[in-house]
This record gives C-alpha cells, structure tokens and sequence, in this order.
C-alpha cells in the first residue's frame, strides 16, 4: 500500500522505506506540521479580533497576548520536527562540502545523535517543569490564568517529535550505503 501524501520530495527521502517507523514517524510530523500551520491562522484571527477591538471598537481585549505567546510555543513545537524531517535546519557546510561521502555521512550521523542527545535533555527538563506546574498548581499570571501544564505540554510533544524523527532520519543514515 502506498500512500501519495507520505511521498517524500527530496532525492534522500525518494529512496524505498526502509520500515514501517520511518513511514509512521514522517506520517505524524508532517501532521504536527499541519496543525501548526492551523495555528498559525488561529493566531492571526486571534491578532486580529485583539486589532478590531482595540483601534476600531475601542474596547481592548487583554487576553490575546497572552493566548497569542502560548500559540507562538505551540507553532514552534510543532514544527520543529518536521524542520528536521526537511533538512531545513541551519548548518555550516564550509567544511561538510569538501568531505568525501563517508565523510559527510559520519557528519550527518553524527549529528542526529547530537540531537538524540539534546532532545533527550529537553524532554527530562520539560517532564520535570511539567511536573512541578502540575505539583504546585501554577497557572498563568496573566487574564487568562491557565493552568501552565497544558501550554508547557507542548514542550513534550515536540521534544518527542524531534526525538523521532532524529531517531528515524539516524536509522535511515546507517542503513544507507555510503
């Protein structure tokens, strides 16, 4: 079974899967990627009812920054898997260009374990802010006074998703002839 919107673009994700966790790793961060784009328009509808009610009907809304940093946290988490899915992180190839083939798959393997690594810091530290909002009750200072587990649950979703897809971009690595 094949399914066209999983299809990836670019020449290295071309290549016949190799498992069925690499097809269901892109599958969740290219829809975590869609609902960020979702998130994106909820926040200009958000902006933009703050705009209305503030220089045209002159009634200021309070709430909206605050709802508006919250989905900033969201949109980001949300996309960064897919950002690394991509390749559309930021990377230095002045040297990378000039390495042989092997050498530029050390680099690329080695990379995603630095990233195994550092999602893997960021998920702990999350679980332990998570936890403590959770233990003491912490909500926002702000209008809206959410309970701040919830927009920090974000922090796990996408420690998560970029833990994936770097565990499934590494797999892919290896596996690949050189």
């Amino acid at each position: 079974m094949k399914f066209s919107f999983l299809s990836p673009k670019n020449t290295e994700e071309a290549k016949p899967a190799t498992s069925v966790f690499y097809y269901l790793i892109i599958f969740v961060s290219k829809f975590a990627a869609a609902v960020g784009a979702g998130v994106v328009v909820l926040m200009m509808l958000v902006v933009t009812y703050s705009v209305v009610n503030r220089y045209i009907l002159n009634t200021p809304i309070t709430w909206t920054d605050e709802l508006s940093g919250y989905l900033v946290v969201a949109l980001v988490m949300l996309g960064a898997a897919d950002a690394l899915r991509r390749g559309d992180h930021i990377s230095v190839d002045l040297i990378t260009s000039r390495l042989t083939k092997r050498g530029k798959k050390l680099v690329e393997i080695w990379g995603y374990i630095v990233v195994l690594v550092f999602s893997s810091v960021f998920l702990m530290s999350s679980k332990r802010t998570i936890d403590y909002s959770v233990n003491f009750e912490i909500v926002s200072e702000g209008y809206l006074e959410v309970p701040m587990w919830i927009p920090q649950s974000f922090l796990i979703l996408g420690g998560s998703l970029v833990f994936l897809v770097a565990l499934a971009k590494l797999t892919r690595a290896v596996k690949r002839d050189t």
